[in-house]
């Protein structure tokens, strides 16, 4: 996760180094001075030996050769190179217990900033925006108070904070904290201007020109490619030029080139940076050959891509990286991508079926790095017997969670090779008629151009499914871990009212799982076409009123609800599959409950006013109408039928995989119903389900 972190001891020399800087800099307090412990962990970090590293912390703290601050600092580190993010935040807690005004010694200070700079930064790249950005805030607000300089006006922190902003769609909050970032380089720029210094200040500028490029936001983008060239120039002019340092600034500018070029349609620009990348020493790592697919993917250069993912496994142990769910969506499924998109259908499958294979490794892996990084944290003996049970009701959740997760694994890849084989055989039709119909060239063409056009649809489709899907699971699953944490630590002495909160905020996640799969299901039996039997006798209030059950919107504490039935439609039985029925008003009524509440990411207030959602049953052309009617967001016109498409979601701040209108719809044609989107209502959105009552 966290890859760009420094090695301690260039941490050291950082940090410390800062330790005897201008009056000027960050915090700077008297003349500091680095210890002779930090010489010693210096000399210690050029081992790479995390184990070592952490032992001779804990030697130097026993001995009162360390302060509080600088353990702190030196282990978050260490832990952070071993990946283990959870014992990182227990210690990045502890900086809350640090009184700064008692604060004396600038390394101290200056350890304290650093540790802060990356506490910041991984939750920012674990995309906990709004946490990042209040800790930074949080952070600022203390130095300021204890006569320090600001945390976020340094250029590396000020980049970072522009990153959640610009995620959390604050754009121009965004433009404001890059600003911020550019003064700081100019800053440090003016007092120091080392090879290191050049290279770091454009290793923040790289980093703003690449969130706009990811962000389409070409023309913010092209002015941080800019300044990046003239830093580039100033630093090989240096008298001290470092040529490490020159080449991987150059690799970064011209890949960066690469991309803005091909996003703006300048594909010759695109191809000649994308050539002067490679021809740099820093394309040649293997890392960077890993990470740097991105550009041949958006070419479509899949071929390529899939080969350079051959030197994966050789990556993977150079870096001693682990099979963990991080990396198999980092790395694995991009490689799965490019091989199928390449047409290596074998290669693809073969690494779907590897992902299988080690999808419970991974899990079982997390679960014993959860286990150790907590043991690092806390002593846990002699508190077994006490929470016993609670371990018996943990583990038991977690069986159901890693069953519930391979099963919805094995579902989506079933989805995946199914739609994919069905494409590959139309494709072949189309391929045989081109060869029969040589003579009529230019029919046969267009009939090849619509196949690519779907098989470009399917591509996005399945890339939106498998990007959905991983946020529906993971969200949930990160909510069953976090809390698994709290029960499984020995320290920490809940009442009853808080386990009584834990479990039944545990049984929501689970459920919430569990309602993914039933969707997952019920699309992949639409998609089967499979006939249902209609032979239920049952009275419409019926279905309402177990529709309404299911769902729990009248437990909504956002929105008013109501049911009105007609009288016409009260005396009414219908010949249907109830089971099918209910479920299909049930995903009407939920998608009804959802987007009445407003979506937190965007900012909007809820306020003291609540939403209405009616539902009416009707009679009409000889058919029961189910009316659901609710004061949301509503749907424009023009996406009536849109709508109802698979993974189709209007909204991105909304919670869902898209899938539920189109899975009510196939239920309501299987039953010789329909469910259509009425655009002459405008004060929110209106649904109709209908249903025969004689077929």
């Amino acid at each position: 996760m966290i890859k760009r972190l420094l090695l301690p001891t260039v941490i050291v020399v950082l940090g410390l180094a800062s330790c005897t800087k201008d009056k000027h800099s960050t915090c700077m307090l008297e003349e500091g001075i680095p210890h002779h412990a930090d010489s010693v962990i210096q000399t210690v970090g050029d081992t790479r030996n995390v184990p070592l590293i952490l032992s001779t912390i804990d030697s130097l703290e026993q001995e009162g050769e360390l302060s509080k601050v600088r353990v702190i600092f030196y282990k978050t580190i260490a832990y952070n190179l071993r990946e283990e993010y959870r014992t990182s935040f227990a210690l990045y807690e502890q900086l809350n217990n640090i009184n700064l005004k008692k604060l004396t010694d600038l390394c101290d200070v200056e350890c304290y900033v650093y540790s802060y700079n990356n506490y910041v930064r991984l939750l920012c790249e674990m995309k906990r925006y709004d946490e990042a950005l209040n800790v930074a805030f949080t952070v600022d607000k203390k130095l300021k108070a204890a006569g320090h300089n600001s945390f976020i006006d340094h250029h590396d922190i000020a980049q970072i904070i522009g990153n959640c902003q610009l995620n959390l769609g604050h754009t121009q909050k965004a433009a404001a904290s890059y600003q911020r970032a550019l003064q700081g380089i100019h800053n440090r720029l003016s007092i120091h201007s080392d090879p290191l210094d050049y290279r770091e200040c454009q290793k923040t500028m790289n980093a703003i020109a690449r969130i706009y490029i990811e962000k389409a936001l070409y023309n913010e983008a092209a002015p941080w490619i800019q300044r990046q060239d003239s830093l580039y120039l100033l630093a090989d002019k240096h008298p001290h030029r470092d040529s490490v340092f020159q080449d991987e600034m150059k690799a970064e500018i011209c890949y960066c080139k690469a991309l803005l070029a091909h996003a703006q349609g300048r594909n010759d620009e695109a191809e000649k940076a994308y050539n002067d990348y490679l021809s740099t020493q820093t394309s040649k790592v293997t890392g960077n050959i890993i990470n740097n697919n991105e550009y041949l993917l958006q070419t479509q250069r899949y071929s390529e891509a899939a080969d350079n993912y051959r030197l994966l496994d050789q990556y993977m142990l150079e870096g001693n990286l682990e099979n963990d769910l991080e990396n198999i969506g980092r790395y694995y499924i991009p490689k799965y991508q490019a091989n199928m998109l390449a047409g290596r259908i074998d290669s693809a499958l073969s690494i779907a079926n590897r992902v299988a294979q080690i999808y419970d490794s991974a899990l079982n892996q997390q679960k014993l790095s959860l286990a150790a990084e907590v043991a690092a944290v806390y002593d846990i003996q002699g508190k077994e017997r006490q929470i016993a049970e609670q371990r018996s009701k943990l583990y038991q959740m977690r069986l159901v969670a890693i069953t519930v997760c391979l099963f919805l694994i094995a579902v989506s890849f079933g989805i995946i090779t199914l739609n994919h084989r069905n494409h590959l055989k139309k494709l072949r039709q189309e391929h045989r008629k081109l060869e029969d119909a040589y003579d009529k060239l230019d029919t046969t063409n267009h009939q090849l151009i619509e196949a690519n056009k779907r098989a470009e649809e399917s591509a996005r489709m399945k890339t939106n499914f498998i990007q959905q899907i991983s946020h529906e699971i993971r969200t949930p699953l990160n909510i069953l871990t976090g809390f698994t944490q709290v029960l499984a630590s020995p320290n920490i002495e809940l009442g009853g009212e808080n386990l009584q909160d834990i479990s039944k905020k545990m049984v929501e996640n689970s459920k919430r799982i569990t309602d993914l799969i039933d969707k997952m299901l019920d699309l992949s039996d639409t998609n089967h076409e499979i006939c249902d039997c209609c032979q239920d006798n049952v009275m419409p209030i019926e279905i309402a009123t177990q529709a309404v059950e299911e769902c729990g919107i009248k437990e909504a504490s956002h929105l008013n609800f109501d049911i009105k039935l007609s009288q016409q439609a009260e005396a009414q039985h219908l010949i249907t599959n109830k089971t099918h029925a209910v479920k299909a008003l049930t995903l009407i009524l939920d998608n009804a409950r959802k987007f009445t509440r407003p979506a937190e990411a965007t900012g909007v207030s809820v306020g003291s006013r609540k939403e209405r959602v009616t539902l009416q049953i009707e009679v009409a052309n000889n058919q029961i109408c189910f009316i659901v009617e609710d004061t949301g967001i509503g749907v424009p016109p023009e996406e009536a039928n849109h709508i109802f498409t698979e993974f189709v979601q209007l909204n991105e701040y909304y919670d869902g995989t898209g899938i539920g209108l189109s899975i009510a719809r196939s239920l309501a044609r299987g039953l010789h119903g329909d469910v259509i989107l009425d655009t002459t209502y405008t004060a929110g959105a209106r649904f109709v389900l209908t249903l025969p009552i004689n077929h």
